[in-house]
């Protein structure tokens, strides 16, 4: 020290080579070196030449293993090109130094934030040699704002499971959330008070078959879920039908149900049922088709009442006349039995469209039923000088129907076709399908042919174009063709004659 004082220049200022290799040695220990700072010294190239016991310790490296190394090396996937774009953006500021955070990756494979300054060092030289690199570890900061926001998130997903439970408690259908495994996550109040059964006793069963009632083999019941919660799971769809459900007490009542499918990012993880109760509206549909019935049975009423007036009118005078002693008695006893017998048609055809029906649909072949329909009607037919010309394509589908129905209708069009050509003549029939969906039968006369006013009005009852006829044969075809699901369409031009044509849907059953 004593050559230190000694050595003092004339102002009392160290010389500039003493100043030279203080900083060189022991001002550079004092600022560098033991700092707490990490620091290193860097290439223009990014390489590090100088690091620092406080960087060593920052990253878990010796200096040895830290030597040579890119400071990318050590840098985040994500924040490789960070130190890039910090270099040029202090090159391009006219401050001394940038800073930005970035992440590294500690030896034992941890990550470490920490904000970066560059600062470059000059020597008498506009372009810089070295760069100077401090990293200062604000780790436990960011994991501290990293906490906070999930407390946020966490808090934020309480409020939004709150405020969505609410919707779903306010809302009127039931709804249960279905897992991947079919069982049951949430269920909202409605669904509590439409089944009587709590969240307790359904959580992680099958709601679907809890509520059917549904038992038997696991085989069994997947077969029951393939339209509904199964096959929404596994294609992703929506459905929608009825079904009779089971409340905890054994009570029963019908639903109107539908089965969505739970995305999160494009994965089905589970399904939503919704259901109503629709007993309220089956009530009112009950209702109002028993108000229908009762305008059609008042309309029915009162043409029954004017067809039959007529005769029973002249049943009554031949009964006076035959009391008084008339003579002429075997052609009084003719009129009244042929008035008698006008009655019975009109009671008979009444009591086909009035009575329930209770009806089998089977699969059956269309070409079968029209052929024993032309086998019942083929000697009349020969009485009145008609044939019948039938053109049948092979192998038509089957229908699914009641095989009667489907005779008595199709004997109501060939008679009318039959009455229409009073001098005989010939009455095409035409069996094809089409676009292998249904089957259509066409039947065609060269009669006189119904006007373009009456045509409009076939089908209402008691309206008729012939003069011994009540009009309900046309009325009892159509209702029974459109039981069927069938199509009923009637083509007619005056001097031409008619053509009727009836759609029936096919069945895919086994033929």
């Amino acid at each position: 020290m004593a050559d230190f004082i000694g050595n003092q220049s004339e102002t009392g200022k160290p010389i500039a080579s003493e100043l030279k290799l203080l900083t060189s040695h022991e001002l550079y220990h004092q600022l560098f070196g033991c700092t707490i700072i990490a620091m290193a010294i860097v290439s223009l190239d990014g390489r590090l030449l100088k690091v620092n016991t406080s960087l060593c310790r920052l990253l878990g490296y010796t200096e040895e293993e830290l030597i040579g190394l890119h400071i990318q090396e050590f840098s985040h996937l994500d924040d490789v090109a960070t130190y890039a774009e910090l270099c040029e953006e202090t090159l391009r500021s006219e401050c001394e130094s940038s800073q930005r955070e970035n992440r590294f990756i500690h030896k034992d494979g941890s990550m470490i934030w920490g904000i970066v300054q560059v600062s470059y060092v000059h020597d008498k030289d506009p372009n810089p040699h070295l760069a100077v690199v401090q990293i200062k570890d604000v780790s436990e900061r960011k994991n501290l704002e990293h906490k906070l926001e999930e407390s946020r998130r966490d808090y934020q997903s309480l409020l939004n499971h709150k405020h969505n439970q609410l919707i779903l408690n306010a809302v009127s259908d039931g709804m249960f959330g279905i897992d991947e495994h079919f069982g049951t996550t949430f269920l909202n109040k409605a669904a509590e008070c439409l089944t009587g059964y709590t969240y307790e006793e359904l959580v992680g069963k099958n709601p679907y078959l809890v509520l059917t009632r549904a038992c038997g083999t696991d085989k069994d019941l997947q077969n029951k879920n393939e339209t509904v919660l199964y096959r929404t799971m596994l294609e992703g769809v929506c459905y929608c039908s009825n079904e009779i459900f089971y409340k905890k007490n054994g009570d029963t009542f019908p639903v109107e149900y539908m089965t969505s499918p739970i995305l999160d990012q494009d994965q089905i993880i589970g399904v939503v049922l919704s259901f109503k109760d629709i007993t309220k509206r089956q009530r009112a549909e009950e209702m109002l088709r028993r108000s229908d019935k009762m305008s059609l049975i008042g309309q029915l009423a009162a043409g029954v009442a004017h067809e039959i007036r007529n005769p029973l009118t002249t049943l009554k005078g031949f009964m006076q006349f035959l009391h008084q002693g008339a003579p002429n008695k075997k052609e009084y006893y003719d009129i009244m039995m042929s008035e008698l017998e006008r009655i019975e048609l009109i009671t008979t055809e009444m009591l086909v469209l009035a009575k329930p029906q209770f009806i089998h649909y089977q699969p059956k072949s269309i070409e079968n039923i029209v052929k024993s329909v032309i086998t019942l009607l083929e000697t009349q037919a020969i009485i009145n000088d008609i044939q019948f010309v039938v053109a049948m394509e092979h192998h038509l589908p089957l229908v699914l129907c009641e095989e009667n129905q489907l005779k008595q209708s199709f004997i109501n069009l060939i008679k009318n076709a039959m009455e229409a050509m009073p001098d005989g003549g010939q009455i095409n029939i035409h069996l094809f399908s089409v676009e292998d969906k249904a089957v259509r039968v066409l039947f065609q006369d060269r009669g006189h042919g119904i006007p373009h006013d009456a045509l409009a009005r076939l089908g209402e009852p008691f309206f008729t174009t012939k003069e011994s006829g009540t009009g309900l044969g046309i009325m009892i075809t159509n209702k029974i063709i459109e039981d069927h699901h069938g199509q009923f369409v009637v083509e007619s031009k005056v001097g031409e004659g008619t053509v009727v044509s009836v759609t029936l849907p096919i069945t895919y059953s086994e033929q």
